[in-house]
C-alpha cells in the first residue's frame, strides 16, 4: 500500500509527515501532495520491508530496525513499517 491509497485526510497526512519525517508540505499544494503520497509505502514488518524494497540488498550495513527508525527512514504507523523514499519524492521537486 502507498501513501496514495491510504485514507486519511490531507491536513493528517502532512502533520504525519512533518511529525514522523521532518517532510514539511503544504496540505494546500496539490501536486506536492500527491508526490509525497507516493513516496510513501507501508509495509507489514521489518523483513517485509527489507525483501521487498531490496533496502538490505543496496544497504546492508544499514538494515537494521533501530537505525532506520531514529534516522527516519521508517516509522511504525497504525501497527504498519511506514518508509518514505526521499529518492522517489526528490523526482517530484
Amino acid at each position: 500500500m502507498t501513501g496514495k491509497e491510504w485514507s486519511i485526510s490531507d491536513e493528517d497526512f502532512t502533520e504525519i509527515m512533518r511529525n514522523e519525517f521532518g517532510i514539511m508540505i503544504s496540505y494546500e499544494n496539490p501536486r506536492e501532495l500527491m508526490k509525497a503520497r507516493e513516496a510513501l509505502f507501508f509495509y507489514n514488518t521489518i523483513w517485509d520491508f527489507l525483501e521487498q524494497s531490496r533496502w538490505r540488498y543496496d544497504n546492508p550495513e544499514l538494515s537494521d530496525e533501530q537505525y532506520l527508525t531514529k534516522n527516519r527512514i521508517c516509522r511504525w504507523i497504525d501497527g504498519r513499517l511506514a518508509y518514505f523514499s526521499r529518492l522517489k519524492w526528490g523526482e517530484g521537486k
